[in-house]
């Protein structure tokens, strides 16, 4: 008995996802309802997909149900081997949006992808091809057409003369193709549509011949842009319009109206959604479900995130990745807005205009990358330790992620910043950075180097600090001058008791920075891990010029 695979589910957050599989009979998985097994090829992905749907009884009814980008996700996923039963079945409208998805550069068509795609949608069969030629625009077709033939002459030029008419189709046009391929793609193409709907091929041909070129693909092009418009793609200077950056502080909640005319053209937005998963209070207010007009918002907000992103909407990594940032960015804006309160975040989502949330969480974003980038830009910028850079410099990455230092437990990550939590961290970061910048431009007694060599050089704010340390400590000025190679070995005499750091020279060094009411206690700890590691290790009767990482010590 034939038996498809049926995963089992768990909710996690809005979507159902699958773990655990069994198998089902054919029998058992046609005998759940239409919705059921719907929802199931919803959840599903790749060749599961494929097989819940061509094992479906109505499969011819449930494929026109899916939404077209869950259908072009699909066939982009699993080649020209399964396209041509999926497009036997999906409906002229699903088909058109696939051509406008995939058959354009920029605002031209191209003439390979058109003829592929007519390619297969031949193999269809001539049910197939008649019924795309009788409902889809005809002028879409025509524009495809023009790419591979021309047309010289027509019925107004029939003679019968056998070698006159030895390249007319039928003795009723004389076409020239672009190429064998075209020639033969297509002009199979063309014999279905004349012996099976000859009122749609005469309109077609005549339209090749008597349409210009260039008007007819800017006016097809025009009528493309508009359709997929309505499934939230929009040019991408327009749609970098979500990016926008808005006062956090300013913020108000609410202002949405009704969505219900937006969301009424669109089907089973909820497929595209399941790419990814959101997390926290996101998925905690969505545990119950998505009704139709806010899943459809949310499908139309990802669609234009990824216009203005430029994301390749074939790949359904891609697509997920986009979509897994839009969920990020929108739970960071609601728990800035509403902490852990889920009922307020209810209230939040239901009032406001979810492009509003994200610009809301995308500036918080921006404000902290903003921060970073001005300290990188700085006087300290040059001489950061390594710390505080890879922090910055994972800050300013685009979309901005937090760069989390190895402890005892867990090696160094980077992460997104999805959380209020994530945010808070970002921000006591950049305020400890800035309290450095404070120090080393404003209440320190010496000046970072400003000659080129001497940053290229490599010291950091860590090695220029603690060499003015050194030569306090040896009775000098306190400014960082290099040390001489003998000068190491009594400094561990005077700063280490055994092998472990004095704590009278770590009161030090915190009673220093005190002293200049500056809040660096961790750049000291960083300084004093450094004086450990570097200054340990020395054997007194033994200096060692290049040891000494911490410390600018002249060679």
């Amino acid at each position: 008995m034939s038996r498809i695979d049926l995963p089992s589910e768990r909710r996690v957050g809005h979507l159902t996802l699958h773990r655990h599989g069994r198998k089902l009979t054919i029998e058992e998985y046609n005998a759940l309802t239409r919705g059921e097994r719907l929802e199931m090829i919803h959840r599903a992905r790749g060749k599961q997909k494929y097989d819940l749907l061509l094992n479906a009884v109505d499969a011819e009814q449930l494929t026109p149900q899916l939404h077209p980008q869950e259908l072009y996700l699909l066939i982009n996923e699993l080649g020209p081997e399964y396209s041509v039963d999926l497009l036997t079945m999906a409906s002229p409208d699903q088909i058109t949006t696939l051509l406008d998805l995939d058959c354009w550069d920029g605002d031209t068509l191209s003439p390979m992808l058109t003829l592929h795609w007519l390619q297969l949608l031949l193999e269809t069969g001539p049910e197939k091809v008649c019924q795309l030629a009788r409902d889809i625009e005809p002028e879409i077709l025509v524009i495809f057409l023009k790419k591979h033939l021309t047309i010289i002459r027509g019925l107004e030029a029939y003679d019968d003369d056998d070698a006159e008419n030895a390249n007319r189709m039928e003795s009723i046009y004389d076409i020239n193709f672009a190429s064998e391929d075209a020639a033969k793609i297509i002009g199979a193409f063309l014999r279905i549509l004349m012996e099976l709907v000859q009122e749609s091929y005469l309109l077609l041909m005549e339209m090749t011949r008597s349409e210009l070129t260039t008007t007819l693909e800017e006016e097809v092009f025009q009528g493309r842009n508009h359709r997929l418009s309505d499934l939230g793609f929009v040019p991408s200077v327009e749609a970098r319009g979500i990016y926008t950056f808005i006062d956090p502080e300013g913020f108000v909640p609410g202002g949405k109206r009704d969505f219900q005319l937006e969301a009424k053209a669109l089907q089973n937005p909820g497929a595209l959604l399941a790419q990814a998963s959101p997390d926290n209070l996101l998925a905690e207010l969505l545990s119950n479900g998505l009704n139709h007009e806010l899943a459809s918002e949310l499908c139309l907000l990802a669609n234009r995130k990824m216009s203005a992103d430029g994301t390749d909407i074939s790949t359904a990594a891609e697509v997920g990745g986009s979509l897994q940032e839009l969920y990020d960015t929108l739970n960071l804006a609601l728990e800035y807005l509403a902490g852990t309160d889920i009922d307020k975040a209810e209230q939040i989502i239901n009032s406001s205009y979810l492009l509003h949330l994200f610009q809301l969480g995308h500036s918080l974003l921006k404000r902290a990358r903003d921060s970073a980038q001005t300290i990188l830009d700085s006087p300290i910028g040059p001489f950061l330790d390594y710390p505080e850079q890879l922090f910055l410099d994972a800050l300013v990455e685009q979309p901005p992620v937090l760069y989390r230092e190895a402890c005892a437990d867990k090696p160094s990550n980077l992460q997104s910043i999805t959380t209020l939590k994530d945010l808070e961290l970002v921000n006591l970061r950049l305020q400890q950075i800035k309290e450095l910048q404070r120090l080393f431009c404003e209440l320190l007694p010496f000046s970072l180097p400003a000659d080129e060599e001497e940053t290229a050089t490599g010291f950091s704010l860590s090695v220029l600090f603690l060499t003015a340390v050194a030569n306090q400590l040896l009775g000098r000025p306190f400014t960082p001058a290099a040390v001489s190679a003998e000068d190491p070995p009594r400094l561990k005499e005077l700063t280490f008791a055994g092998n472990k750091l004095a704590p009278e020279f770590q009161n030090q060094l915190h009673a220093l920075l005190t002293q200049l009411e500056v809040n660096c206690g961790f750049f000291v700890e960083f300084c004093l891990e450094c004086w450990q590691e570097d200054l340990g290790g020395i054997d007194p009767g033994e200096p060692d010029t290049d040891y000494h990482l911490c410390l600018w010590v002249e060679k």
